[in-house]
């Protein structure tokens, strides 16, 4: 599967993700700005996404930066701006309870947002990894369009608001989300491997214009769906693009084939599955130790 999925919370799994995942999945260092640590460690600024952005005064494409994505997933669900807005209020002569309440979007949550990371199929990344500029232009366009696409079709047809006594009412949000993108390049074992991690936040509006909370659950079961339209989304557009076909390829027998791009050896293909292989390995001598004590 190439879109997995991940719950993000508030505190300490936060703060994990402030350190690594925006900076490349490499170890930010202490005090160092966050546009700072993403170029040292090569990788583009957080872009933000969704249609919810223009409601929190943001735009599409516009660049994440430090505290934004602290007050939305790190202090359980504030407004991007939670900061400007409270000390606005606190200028107005506010309460500090009254400015700090005016930063929040409605309750406060633990569970914050949940982290996509789309990743293309192994002959899309190995052409990207090997191709010239050319190819890696279209494969990022591809990738980055299906993304887009993906995260419209959850606005639309996946995300739901429970509210009331037990969640007995559920609305799609119809102002839609709102997301943070960040762009790496490198796997943590240094193969190539574009991917990216959009952390979507849980927040969105009712059609009363209160703020509740989406529905986890609801995500994570249709994560395999939505693996293949982003499969799909990117194969058909490289294919279009660069005039290439794909044909079918067994992953695991007796399963259904996975339509990859044809021409790639498979045994490419098996060689960038070294770390998996790897971790396969590990685990077998785990178990015959635990076992055998």
């Amino acid at each position: 599967m190439t879109v997995d999925i991940r719950v993000i919370r508030a505190g300490q799994m936060y703060r994990y993700y402030s350190r690594e995942t925006v900076v490349g999945d490499g170890r930010r260092p202490a005090r160092t700005p966050l546009r700072e640590a993403q170029e040292q460690a090569g990788v583009p600024a957080g872009r933000w996404m969704g249609r919810s952005l223009a409601v929190l005064g943001l735009t599409p494409g516009e660049e994440v930066t430090e505290g934004q994505p602290r007050n939305l997933f790190g202090e359980r669900g504030r407004h991007p701006y939670a900061d400007q807005i409270e000390a606005d209020r606190l200028a107005r002569g506010d309460s500090p309870k009254k400015a700090f309440k005016a930063g929040a979007l409605g309750r406060r949550v633990t569970v914050t947002g949940v982290d996509f990371v789309f990743r293309p199929q192994p002959t899309i990344y190995l052409l990207w990894a090997l191709g010239d500029e050319e190819t890696r232009r279209v494969i990022e366009a591809a990738h980055e369009r299906a993304i887009e696409r993906v995260l419209e079709w959850v606005e639309d047809e996946v995300a739901v608001i429970r509210y009331g006594k037990d969640g007995i009412y559920r609305v799609r949000p119809p102002g839609g989300l709102v997301a943070a993108r960040f762009r790496h390049y490198e796997a943590r074992s240094g193969m190539p491997l574009l991917h990216d991690h959009l952390l979507l936040s849980v927040k969105g509006q009712r059609l009363d214009g209160k703020w509740g909370s989406t529905h986890t659950l609801a995500l994570h079961e249709n994560t395999v769906a939505a693996s293949a339209l982003y499969n799909e989304l990117v194969a058909a557009e490289v294919c279009e693009a660069l005039g290439l076909a794909t044909e079918p390829r067994i992953v695991t027998p007796g399963r259904r084939p996975v339509m990859e791009i044809a021409g790639v050896p498979h045994e490419l293909i098996r060689w960038t599955s070294r770390r998996s292989d790897q971790i396969a390995a590990c685990l077998t001598e785990l178990e015959h130790e635990y076992v055998h004590e």
